[in-house]
């Protein structure tokens, strides 16, 4: 399958101008449940602004005691990732966004910018493999955080460990889950609130259950192990979210984590998929 076949072409839901506010972005973010945007200049394509971008940059002394609501995209975004071309095959664009930890690549065609390709493309997809357990792709070796370990804490282990998502539990028991954007949205929050004069010292004390969104068992946002690869891309994709745990059958003890990562690795192994459940595919 070529990117053609499948990208975003409407760039007015992915893209922004590098000199709108990033209140602006994080907006658009959230209305178009995207965690990225391409950047603009003068209808040219200047850059890429990710919510990585802006938990860096709005949970860091480098923005000094701004406000969130006079920082402009221009001063957080990245520089231009690795583009490519509408016939690039999804497989290799899988490939590249995992060798670069990107979340989507744009697609030019004769140097213009005509689409953009990421992980929620790539995660619906996905739900053709609805006889795939996610034992496949999961990954068991998991990275969480409690309620109270503050936030900074939680920041500093998603950039260490170049993730995007961490379960919050208590012991082995599942409790909520906290995610870039969801820290980018916090700290964004916390300028435009809190005064100059205390942002530093208030800043140490924000704990990741103040802003974590919490599990209850039963809510449909975990699966098992016997559970479809399908499933777990119908959550992320319904539910706005980069990742869904994984639990212990009838417990919300915490046994791995599938997530839109992952899902762009199903690219790349997908034909082994379609080999180990070949009775289930036409």
């Amino acid at each position: 399958m070529k990117v053609s076949e499948i990208m975003e072409t409407d760039l007015r839901k992915v893209s922004i101008d590098k000199d709108r506010l990033i209140v602006d972005a994080i907006e658009m973010m959230e209305k178009q449940n995207n965690s990225l945007l391409l950047t603009m200049n003068n209808n040219e394509l200047a850059g890429i602004l990710t919510e990585r971008d802006l938990a860096d940059r709005l949970g860091s002394k480098k923005s000094g005691t701004l406000k969130t609501s006079s920082i402009r995209v221009s001063s957080v975004q990245s520089d231009i990732p690795q583009a490519i071309d509408p016939d690039t095959d999804t497989e290799r664009a899988a490939e590249i966004m995992l060798r670069t930890n990107a979340s989507g690549l744009p697609i030019l065609k004769n140097g213009e910018l005509i689409g953009l390709i990421d992980e929620t493309i790539l995660t619906r997809i996905n739900l053709k493999f609805r006889n795939s357990s996610i034992e496949q792709i999961m990954t068991t070796n998991v990275f969480t955080v409690r309620p109270d370990d503050r936030l900074i804490h939680a920041r500093k282990l998603l950039f260490e460990k170049q993730i995007s998502f961490l379960p919050v539990c208590e012991g082995p028991r599942l409790v909520g889950f906290i995610s870039e954007g969801m820290i980018a949205r916090a700290f964004a929050k916390f300028r435009d609130s809190v005064k100059k004069k205390h942002q530093e010292e208030r800043l140490r004390h924000i704990l990741v259950e103040d802003f974590m969104k919490i599990y209850t068992e039963g809510d449909g946002l975990t699966l098992t192990p016997n559970a479809s690869i399908a499933d777990a891309a119908r959550i992320m994709i319904e539910e706005g979210v980069r990742g869904v745990p994984v639990v212990k059958q009838g417990t919300m003890d915490l046994i791995g984590l599938v997530t839109k990562s992952d899902m762009v690795k199903v690219q790349i192994m997908k034909d082994t998929l379609r080999v180990t459940f070949s009775r289930y595919f036409n």
